[in-house]
């Protein structure tokens, strides 16, 4: 009986635990034909008001006021429906 419990403890611990939800911290990618090259482009929202966009392999962060009023969620999904254009 004692392992009968313990065994009903155990699988109603392992039902009841769950993950963090990952879903402030999204990337989106795009990707542009340049030249005969593929260029592709990430962003990813980092759950702090700020996206790390990484293109080439080089990363920056950018800060909410470099967002140009967007949020870094709305920035996300804007790369992500619509190729967003970025310019330096």
């Amino acid at each position: 009986m004692k392992k009968v419990v313990l065994s009903v403890l155990a699988v109603a611990s392992l039902a009841l635990t769950g993950c963090s939800d990952d879903d402030d911290n999204r990337c989106a990618s795009c990707e542009v034909g340049l030249l005969g090259m593929e260029i592709t482009t990430e962003a990813c929202d980092n759950g702090d008001g700020t996206v790390t966009l990484t293109t080439l392999g080089e990363s920056q962060v950018l800060s909410s006021e470099q967002l140009e009023g967007a949020t870094a969620a709305e920035f996300v999904r804007d790369i992500e429906e619509n190729c967003y254009t970025f310019t330096n």
